[in-house]
């Protein structure tokens, strides 16, 4: 039986319940030895994932989690690379897809689509594929429709294909009610003459055709004004469901319309997980987001200083202090993230973890000018300004700075920030790039850690990143100014960042395969992975707390209300003048 996540609110706080009472028994004289036996008696046989039973003998073997530690790394969702007595490999995907062949079983392919979506594999075709075959075998697994939206958008792009899971989370109940449904709860087929439609049909007639092979602007246009509409409905509905519909109206062009979708989600997100006990930091995380989104700062304090959350496991109270410096970084106050910084690089020594490069990071950004260097194009003359500064550092920097535009980007670089799947994919010519001296340090993502068995000492691995996502992640220059902070520079410059609002989506050269939307594109990940009018709005609040100064382009579109950098997006982004089905 695969788990549903409808009723989500009760499942968290039962499950919150079951742990934190299993942590209390297991003090008990003899306890612990019951505790793992009932464990082991829940646990299905030969079902790792995807049960109710196997999700509660992972809460009992979780309440029972003592301090952990050791010499090796692995990645925390929510903490980044931890201490750990085993060093994280990479999945074994040969093996997961023979047992996803010889089962057939919905979780053994959600667990062979979820390691070959990893971003230092990006198999996203065969993930897609992975998780469309999870559904089939069970529809009702939340996880198959997630990784089906995900890495459909991240590969073939086939809207049809992807709306023919996502759009089975349409309701059968309410307003916006897709079928109509008999009292006693049966689907009734409304195709017989004088059926009375549902409720809901007015609006998905308009907004189905966004999923169709090539929605023109008319069924965007009757797509939008029916969620306008129904605005006050569309929260109750799955949360899925929203993201997919806030992704296709992005990827035509209306981010507007897309950052109210994700409004509703966050509101959504909140009434789910407030005031109730949260099972582990995960889902505090997404309550801090969500609120972070709808910038309630005052809850967001209040919950980050008063965590729903048990504290008592030394791996939650990491993770906890870590969003607690998040929450004071996003009010402006980043004392308590370098506080957080220097105590986990103490941890991870203690345990002789220490992270490689770490160190160097340190003596190039500690109470130094940094200026940082974003990848949008443009003309203006700020080479002199760039090179002024004591460090700079670029984003994926794969080849020799190109000499005629010095004047507009500088002469050299000191670091540069590579996503995981840039530096997977251009590691040789990165390595050499490095290697010549022509960089001092290389930085990617924590949980690209797995993929190197024997790290070179030029790479660094981020510890961690922002967390105050409720879905997605950062972008690539928040998380380069999310990281410097940690380190405690003197002045962070912020130059040619234009955060996709620019006439030209990229540098020439920069990354010439995510010009626009479309099949295999990383051009879709700013939609897919992240969320433009979150991380709009996050640097901003750095700029107003004096933690960043922005310079040309960036400051002329840092100066914008987060609505007139929206419309900015629909009116002059190349990404708004997609139009791929």
């Amino acid at each position: 039986m695969a788990v549903s996540l409808y009723g989500l609110r009760y499942k968290i706080a039962a499950a919150a319940v079951l742990k934190a009472a299993a942590r209390r028994g297991a003090r008990l004289p003899g306890a612990r030895g019951a505790v793992t036996a009932a464990a082991q008696m829940l646990q299905p046989e030969g079902e790792a994932t995807g049960s109710y039973r196997g999700l509660a003998a992972g809460l009992l073997r979780d309440a029972l989690r003592g301090e952990t530690g050791g010499e090796a790394l692995t990645y925390d969702a929510v903490a980044g690379l931890v201490p750990a007595a085993v060093t994280e490999r990479p999945p074994q995907v040969e093996t997961l897809r023979a047992a996803a062949e010889r089962t057939g079983a919905a979780a053994d392919l959600i667990a062979l689509g979820a390691a070959c979506r990893k971003s230092y594999i990006a198999d996203f075709d065969a993930s897609a594929e992975a998780y469309e075959q999870a559904f089939a075998a069970n529809p009702k697994d939340l996880r198959a429709v997630e990784g089906t939206v995900v890495s459909g958008a991240r590969s073939h792009f086939d809207w049809p294909r992807i709306w023919a899971v996502a759009g089975t989370l349409k309701p059968s109940r309410g307003p916006l009610a897709a079928s109509a449904t008999s009292a006693t709860g049966a689907t009734r087929d409304d195709s017989a003459a004088g059926a009375a439609r549902p409720p809901g049909a007015e609006f998905w007639d308009a907004v189905d055709p966004l999923f169709g092979p090539a929605p023109d602007a008319a069924a965007l246009h009757r797509a939008q004004e029916a969620l306008s509409r129904h605005e006050k409905h569309i929260g109750s509905l799955h949360q899925l469901l929203i993201e997919t519909i806030a992704e296709r109206v992005q990827f035509l062009g209306a981010f507007g319309t897309g950052a109210r979708l994700r409004g509703l989600m966050a509101q959504n997100r909140v009434q789910e997980l407030r005031r109730i006990p949260l099972e582990s930091a995960l889902w505090l995380k997404h309550l801090l987001g969500a609120y972070a989104w709808l910038e309630q700062d005052r809850a967001l304090r209040r919950t980050a200083a008063r965590p729903p959350v048990d504290t008592s496991d030394p791996a939650v109270a990491r993770q906890v202090e870590k969003l607690r410096a998040d929450v004071a970084l996003f009010g402006g106050d980043p004392e308590p993230l370098r506080v957080h910084a220097a105590r986990r690089a103490e941890e991870a020594a203690a345990w002789g973890a220490a992270l490689p490069a770490e160190q160097r990071m340190a003596e190039l950004v500690a109470g130094r000018r940094v200026a940082v260097v974003g990848p949008a194009a443009g003309d203006q003359d700020l080479g002199e300004l760039i090179d002024s500064y004591d460090v700079v550092v670029r984003t994926n920097l794969r080849r020799p700075l190109d000499p005629e535009r010095s004047a507009q980007i500088g002469t050299r670089t000191d670091i540069s920030y590579y996503a995981a799947l840039d530096l997977i994919r251009g590691y040789d010519q990165i390595a050499q790039t490095v290697e010549s001296g022509q960089v001092q340090l290389a930085v990617t993502r924590p949980h690209c850690l797995p993929a190197f068995e024997h790290p070179p000492s030029w790479l660094r691995f981020a510890p961690f990143e922002f967390g105050l996502h409720f879905r997605g992640a950062p972008l690539g220059i928040q998380r380069i100014l999310y990281d410097l902070l940690q380190h405690g520079p003197a002045e962070i410059g912020l130059f040619h960042a234009d955060f996709y609002a620019g006439e030209e989506t990229l540098a020439p050269g920069y990354r010439d395969d995510a010009l626009q939307f479309g099949p295999h594109s990383q051009a879709n990940d700013p939609v897919v992975m992240h969320d433009l009018s979150f991380e709009f709005r996050f640097t901003q609040r750095l700029v107003r707390a004096g933690l960043v100064t922005p310079h040309g382009t960036a400051a002329e579109v840092l100066g914008l209300s987060a609505q007139q950098y929206l419309q900015r997006l629909e009116d002059r982004s190349p990404l708004s003048g997609s139009r791929h089905g």
